[in-house]
């Protein structure tokens, strides 16, 4: 598996599994730091997939994509 790290240097790094292995070590936090530039799913016991048209189309309905619950800023207009 290669990864892409932005903030790293060299910015491709190797790693000795597949992506359902990475995905797994990345959810557990089975690797000694996370892999990744963002940490938002380094260790999430629960993770989510939502595809970005679904997401789009629950922010235009007014629901967090993530939470399922309403987005209490819906329809406001901001200068």
């Amino acid at each position: 598996m290669i990864v892409w790290e932005r903030h790293e240097w060299p910015h491709w790094k190797t790693y000795d599994c597949g992506m359902a292995e990475f995905l797994r070590r990345l959810f557990t936090r089975g690797f000694d730091a996370c892999p990744l530039s963002d940490a938002s799913l380094w260790g999430e016991p629960s993770p989510k997939f939502v595809h970005w048209r679904e997401e789009q189309r629950r922010w235009e309905s007014g629901i967090d994509p993530y939470t399922g619950e309403p987005d209490p800023y819906f329809g406001m207009k901001f200068d």
